[in-house]
């Protein structure tokens, strides 16, 4: 005994359809909204993902600030402090930018109450966990100015 389905349609029309005839239609609706909300979950995470390595970026960058205010440390001593930060965290490929006063100043040569600010980048590409990253371009950074002491 198979279930009839009947709307009002039908009903006036005298039309009755057997309810196995949509048997496959729920697949097919799920084959296309899973899709969509596959990737829409996906992005999502990307997103998050990209935030929270700016963070990251942004706390080398303070931690590389930290050491820059104290007298006598150069470009060198703030890159590898910022370098090693991320390194800490699981983020390689960094490139960490030094200033003084806005400038390209050694921060060795930096006087009190200069600007020390610290950029940290990172390729997109390299902090994705999408496969296929040809289409991933630009950075993402993170920077911190402190006075120098």
């Amino acid at each position: 005994m198979a279930l009839l389905v009947v709307n009002s349609s039908e009903r006036a029309s005298g039309k009755v359809r057997p309810r196995h005839a949509r048997r496959g239609a729920h697949a097919v609706e799920f084959a296309f909204v899973g899709i969509l909300m596959f990737v829409f979950v996906l992005g999502l995470v990307e997103v998050g993902r990209a935030l929270m390595v700016q963070h990251l970026l942004i706390n080398a960058a303070r931690q590389g600030c930290r050491v820059g205010v104290i007298a006598g440390k150069s470009n060198s001593d703030i890159t590898t402090t910022a370098t090693n930060a991320l390194t800490a965290q699981g983020v390689s490929g960094e490139t960490a930018t030094v200033q003084v006063n806005d400038g390209s100043t050694d921060a060795v040569n930096a006087k009190t109450g200069d600007e020390i600010t610290v950029i940290v980048s990172v390729p997109a590409s390299r902090i994705t966990w999408v496969p296929g990253v040809r289409f991933l371009t630009g950075n993402i950074s993170g920077q911190y100015t402190l006075r120098r002491e």
